[in-house]
């Protein structure tokens, strides 16, 4: 893999754009583009980036297209360096990786179908999921909204989608 970059480069590059395998080769992308080019996950399983997926698009509509599952496992890969909103709540580094294969097992095991992913997603704030295992399924829930909502709006794009002046202190040179 090539060297991990800092996040100053991150942002100047336009902030989760990054190195994705992609039918054997590392490829510059946005998390939107290595969802539509299938990316290989490097720390969570294929299962666990549909499962966080489906979730995420659940708690915001969009989030699916704009790559969530490619930017939490592109995140993880970073590190210290990771923007993921666990990190700014206090939760270490190796801990994250964990959170979110817990996340992902959980919603594979206990949601079910795609159809009822609202009722599960209604359930986790609730914290009355029977069988939910690990970190607090309403935590969970917080986390991968923020997550969501970063992937999804962080964007020049996104923010004109709101309706919403793009005001970035180093604007990125290519979205996502």
């Amino acid at each position: 893999m090539p060297a991990p970059l800092s996040r100053r480069h991150l942002l100047a590059r336009g902030t989760t754009a990054g190195f994705f395998i992609v039918a054997g080769q590392w490829l510059w992308l946005t998390p939107r583009e290595a969802e539509a080019r299938v990316f290989d996950p490097q720390v969570l399983s294929p299962e666990q980036c549909k499962a966080l997926s489906i979730l995420g698009d659940a708690l915001v509509p969009g989030a699916a297209d704009a790559g969530i599952a490619a930017y939490i496992d592109l995140q993880l890969q970073a590190g210290d360096e990771s923007l993921l909103i666990g990190k700014y709540l206090g939760v270490d580094t190796p801990a994250q990786t964990e959170f979110y294969r817990a996340a992902a097992d959980n919603v594979i095991s206990l949601a079910g179908d795609k159809n009822s992913m609202q009722t599960f997603a209604t359930n986790m704030a609730s914290d009355s999921l029977s069988g939910w295992a690990g970190p607090p399924a309403s935590y969970v829930l917080f986390v991968l909204r923020a997550d969501a909502l970063d992937v999804t709006y962080g964007t020049p794009e996104g923010f004109e989608r709101l309706g919403i002046p793009y005001m970035a202190q180093i604007k990125p040179d290519k979205p996502w």
